[in-house]
């Protein structure tokens, strides 16, 4: 210690210096004599390449034109860091996202035109690899919510996303019946007289191309497990039903959905895999008891056992299936869920509260998702969708 005037001079200012800045959460100076060992945005960014695709051993059976200079590595990590590049046009996001990957690794695609070419002739063989990859590392993350209760809780919700207007995309897109149908005429006819100066101002638009998709949605990751894509007029129960028979599931997986997610066929096929599942219920699920004095009680929290047997069923005489309805208070909201869980102990009601309320975020992410313009497009190029982006 020094002292120049009236002011005492610390010798080890710069150690000083070093301990402040780290209590006030910023990284120390170059003189302080600390050595800092955060990592950069390329540093993550490098290590997450090498983490989720180390090299090109998963698409080695993948099989490619003799005159194809590109590299499924490649293409695959162009695509996501153009599907998450914020730019206002297509073109602009491809050179940022081209520059990013190419100080990642060697990437030979570097026109827009040969990108998107690349994309829609190899999507369809890549794509399939993609997710059981993606699936294999979540596994591989070792979280604790990778099972909540010992399930492995999988969410199904479907949205609709807008694509753009070309001829390719309403053909892919639009139902052919739109407007067609009696509902539509009945409609039309009921409002011809009260809306006839208002449609006369506004002339009716033709249908707009909107993509069907149906995601799967790992619960206590939050990340997406699997998805389907179809037209507008798409059924997300039929998404669904392809995913359980093109796709395997690990044990004791338990899909979440909400009320949309009902009907015999759905539960049944989920019966058949060995998959449990927990629904929300409403006034358009007919159940049948086995007690003759079988009566709801409202604003409660109680159980029944019930069975879906519908008529169509019975006629082709299929099994009934025996569920479990369970009585919950979510919020300030009664609600009825119904599950395959017939075992008390395995699926508790305060468990199965837990587990519908965690299904909420595909509700909060999948639009999200949607929202980015380019997220879905390396999933939508098979339906001409990039084409009409561009």
């Amino acid at each position: 210690m020094t002292r120049k005037g009236n002011r005492l001079h610390q010798t080890s200012r710069p150690a000083q210096r070093g301990r402040r800045a780290t209590r006030n959460g910023r990284r120390p100076s170059q003189g302080s004599g600390q050595t800092s060992t955060a990592l950069t945005n390329r540093d993550s960014l490098t290590r997450l390449c090498s983490w989720l695709l180390p090299d090109d051993g998963i698409f080695s059976r993948v099989k490619l034109h003799g005159n194809t200079k590109w590299l499924p590595r490649c293409l695959v990590w162009l695509a996501l860091c153009w599907s998450l590049v914020d730019a206002r046009h297509l073109g602009d996001a491809f050179d940022q996202a081209l520059e990013v990957c190419s100080s990642l690794l060697p990437c030979t695609l570097t026109t827009y035109q040969g990108f998107m070419a690349a994309l829609l002739s190899a999507t369809d063989r890549l794509l399939p690899l993609l997710r059981g990859i993606l699936q294999q590392r979540m596994q591989q993350i070792n979280s604790p919510f990778w099972r909540i209760g010992g399930w492995l809780p999988i969410a199904f919700d479907g949205s609709r996303s807008t694509a753009p207007r070309t001829r390719s995309n309403e053909a892919a897109f639009c139902a052919s019946n739109y407007g067609k149908g009696k509902t539509a005429r009945y409609r039309k006819k009921k409002s011809k007289g009260m809306r006839r100066r208002r449609n006369e101002q506004n002339k009716p638009q033709p249908q707009q191309p909107q993509a069907w998709i149906t995601l799967l949605w790992h619960m206590g990751l939050r990340l997406p497990w699997t998805w389907r894509l179809g037209p507008s007029n798409a059924s997300e129960r039929g998404h669904v039903m392809d995913m359980l028979q093109a796709e395997d599931f690990p044990a004791d997986t338990l899909f979440c959905g909400d009320a949309g997610f009902v009907g015999y066929p759905l539960w049944a096929a989920l019966a058949r895999r060995g998959y449990h599942f927990l629904v929300r219920v409403g006034a358009n699920v007919k159940l049948l008891s086995e007690q003759a004095d079988c009566e709801l009680v409202p604003q409660s929290s109680r159980e029944y056992s019930v069975l879906c047997w519908p008529k169509e069923a019975r006629d082709k005489r299929q099994p009934p299936l025996r569920l479990r309805l369970l009585r919950i208070e979510v919020g300030k909201t009664w609600m009825w869920l119904l599950t395959n869980v017939l075992d008390q102990t395995r699926l508790t009601a305060q468990a199965a509260r837990q587990l519908y309320k965690m299904r909420w975020g595909v509700e909060t992410h999948q639009p999200d998702y949607t929202s980015r313009q380019r997220w879905c497009a390396p999933w939508v190029a098979p339906y001409n969708c990039c084409k009409g982006a561009a």
